[in-house]
């Protein structure tokens, strides 16, 4: 999407999106709009330049703890006190309910609350080395023989940048050994998606941190009674397994759907509404959190309760069997049904409740292949320009029998090209047109031919390639069947669409050989890329009705000359300026979502929908371009990327209705190297042609597109990779610098 101020005639452009990524790239480099040089600012660094260390804890004489801990940078070399701008210390304990209490509280209009403490007393041992006792003191009665955990989270911070530290220790007060312990979701599966899980200012981290103080009970000092841990303003409470369950759950909650907003009131009284959270994937998904790498990474399965269960499913009581069939007073009887695992899909037992359904066993499969393309009329290999695509292909379930196209709810081939770059092109004849369709699409594959022994059938296409094509060209196959999963005595009845995953075979029209296009991402490898926060495409993510589930597949159509305005309405009597549906700048910009400098960031889809993402919260860091991209397709290298041959200019247009027919009035294009900047950075100005800044917001003043390169290509100070955060595991995200 584009913002047009002015006459349209004689518009500038200025192109949306977010600001979240490093301002370097933005503010640094070249000469400055009034020929000053910028210096460049230095790049991102990912060593860690705070290390705290837990090297031991006891109970002191008083009753005090004690922890000594060494304070390191990156090279290991000592760090003082002094040179930490904040340094918190937890001391909790796990009681018999396998959870954390706090010994640390305080109150919160009327509410008891666990927190941490930073009063006590140091004392340096050594370079680097100190003892922190705690300033407070542990009841006389305390259990001698539980778990105690030491927690602490520290920040330094270096000129721009922050450096954060988490750390914690477990021991046993009477000397005996750590038996008990909580480990149950690991920091490195929330960073899966967050890069990096980062609260509470940025400055908790690590969710061992987190479990100490977010327990779902608190002992008031005042009664010693065990209460719940809740937030005063909202009610709700504040333990880590409810509220982080509810927090994901977000618009799906049914108190949120039965329009009770969902939300926590923070520091200094922000209110921070998780009402309108969507999680990117099947919200039934427990292992995308409780994954292997957890010690207990069983125990959502294993050990059931009220309050994890009823914290997703808000709208049963146990108390009073509301939506359950008994009355539970106790979690003493959790087990007893919902047993950990059947093998069945739907039943009560854990797993077999949160079967997500494109992933039932009942479920036959859907499998495409696409083994061969030829000329329809010489039988070659190379289509040519005027000819017809021959398509030989198989569509058959995981057992390998055959599927039929009249058996497929929808089944649909599209041929698009070039391959240096998809654009519009008219199918039934010669050129690239403006307007008319920039793919073909056939629909229902009846008149295919098949199958033969093998399973496959040959499918020739009605529309042509266009006579004044040249280079590859590629066909890819989309289908799905409408299917029921469960079945008498499960407790779930439903209708799914099940979708194969979207092939893509190309063929040569002028090049000798198949040239495929340029891989920029991939949604194909499991837990990366994409599948790292949205699962698999069209079992754990849906998009376009579940049909659309490989980005190879999907930049066929979202090319740089679609756009949205087969569907954009117009206004009575006015004009209307479409989005364009470029992949490269609409992911950038849907990612960016609530950080969007003008907003809304509407596209229009299927029958009108309306898809305003204006509010959408990225969990991660837009600044780590290998999140989504493969490496090094996000730099400036002539010949590769976006500076390769054939690359095309992004579209978009005004247009009016003339007898409910859509009349272009004026086309406005982005040249590639551009678009895809300021689709992330999108206050920076460009001009009208699309193929220059004009200098606002830029640093580096008005530059052609053609200079972006002398500045930002790779192995430069202000290259593209150089100016956003390295890639990191999301083991190493918890020690990720953020910037002022």
């Amino acid at each position: 999407m584009k913002f047009l101020y002015g006459n349209l005639c004689n518009c500038f452009l200025l192109r949306i999106i977010a600001v979240s990524i490093l301002l370097a790239f933005i503010y640094g480099g070249c000469s400055g709009g009034d020929g000053t040089v910028n210096p460049p600012p230095p790049p991102p660094s990912n060593i860690n330049k705070l290390n705290v260390i837990i090297l031991d804890a006891f109970i002191d004489a008083n009753r005090q703890p004690v922890a000594m801990i060494r304070l390191e940078d990156e090279n290991g070399n000592p760090l003082s006190i002094d040179d930490l701008d904040q340094i918190n210390f937890i001391i909790a304990r796990i009681v018999e309910s396998g959870e954390y209490i706090n010994y640390i509280t305080r109150d919160q209009e009327g509410q008891t609350q666990a927190t941490a403490e930073r009063d006590g007393t140091f004392e340096e041992m050594d370079a680097g080395v100190f003892s922190y006792t705690f300033s407070t003191v542990l009841p006389e009665n305390y259990n001698t023989g539980q778990t105690h955990t030491v927690a602490i989270y520290a920040r330094r911070v270096i000129g721009s940048q922050e450096w954060i530290s988490n750390a914690t220790f477990d021991f046993v007060p009477n000397g005996g050994p750590v038996t008990e312990i909580r480990n149950i979701v690991v920091t490195e599966a929330c960073n899966n998606c967050h890069d990096p899980l980062a609260l509470h200012g940025g400055i908790r981290r690590a969710t061992g941190v987190c479990i100490t103080c977010h327990t779902t009970k608190i002992i008031d000092p005042d009664t010693g009674e065990t209460v719940d841990q809740i937030d005063p303003q909202s009610g709700n409470n504040i333990g880590f397994k409810i509220m982080v369950h509810k927090i994901h759950r977000g618009e799906m909650l049914p108190s949120v759907e039965a329009g009770m907003p969902y939300f926590i009131v923070g520091f200094n009284g922000s209110v921070h509404d998780y009402s309108e959270v969507v999680f990117p994937q099947e919200i039934r998904n427990c292992t995308k959190c409780h994954t292997d790498q957890a010690v207990q990474n069983d125990a959502y399965k294993n050990d059931p309760t009220r309050a994890a269960c009823g914290s997703c499913h808000d709208d049963v009581d146990f108390a009073t069997a509301t939506n359950h069939p008994t009355v539970q007073l106790t979690d003493n009887n959790c087990s007893g049904c919902h047993i950990p695992m059947s093998n069945t899909d739907f039943d009560i037992s854990v797993t077999g409740a949160h079967t997500v359904p494109l992933r039932a066993k009942s479920l036959p499969g859907v499998n495409f292949e696409i083994s061969d393309v030829r000329s329809a009329e010489t039988g070659s290999t190379q289509v040519r320009p005027g000819e017809h695509a021959e398509v030989t292909f198989s569509m058959k379930t995981d057992a390998g029998e055959v599927i039929t196209p009249d058996e497929m709810n929808s089944v649909s081939m599209v041929i698009s090209g070039p391959t240096t770059d998809y654009f519009i092109q008219n199918y039934e004849g010669s050129g690239a047109i403006p307007g008319e369709d920039y793919f073909l699409r056939e629909r229902g594959l009846t008149s295919a031919v098949g199958p033969d022994a093998d399973g496959n059938f040959v499918y020739t296409f009605s529309g042509m390639i266009p006579t004044n094509a040249s280079g590859t060209y590629a066909v890819g196959i989309e289908g799905r069947i409408q299917r029921e999963v469960g079945g008498d005595n499960l407790i779930l009845f439903e209708t799914v669409n099940e979708a194969g995953q979207n092939v893509v075979r190309y063929f040569a029209v002028t090049d000798s050989v198949p040239v495929p296009r340029r891989m920029v991402v991939d949604n194909t490898t499991e837990d990366q890329f994409c599948n790292a926060c949205h699962g698999t495409f069209s079992k754990d993510f849906s998009i376009h009705g579940n049909l659309r589930n490989n980005t190879e597949y999907c930049v066929m159509c979202h090319n740089p000359s679609a756009d949205d305005i087969e569907v954009r309405p117009v206004p009575e009597g006015g004009t209307a300026i479409t989005a364009a549906i470029d992949f490269k700048e609409m992911i950038h910009m849907i990612h960016t979502g609530e950080n969007l400098s003008v907003k809304p960031y509407i596209i229009y889809g299927f029958g009108g929908s309306v898809h305003d993402f204006s509010n959408l919260l990225y969990p991660g860091n837009t600044s780590d371009c290998y999140t989504c991209h493969l490496a090094n397709t996000n730099i400036l290298n002539p010949g590769m990327g976006v500076l390769g041959d054939g690359v095309q200019a992004s579209f978009f247009r005004e247009f009016a209705k003339v007898d409910d027919e859509n009349v272009v009035l004026d086309t406005f294009s982005t040249q590639p190297v551009i678009d895809a900047c300021v689709s992330c950075h999108d206050n920076l100005g460009v001009n009208e042609a699309g193929n220059a800044l004009t200098g606002v917001n830029h640093l580096g003043g008005a530059q052609p597109e053609s200079a972006c390169v002398e500045c930002h290509a790779a192995g430069d100070p202000l290259g593209a990779a150089e100016v956003h955060l390295p890639a990191l595991p999301p083991s190493e995200r918890i020690n990720r610098p953020e910037n002022d």
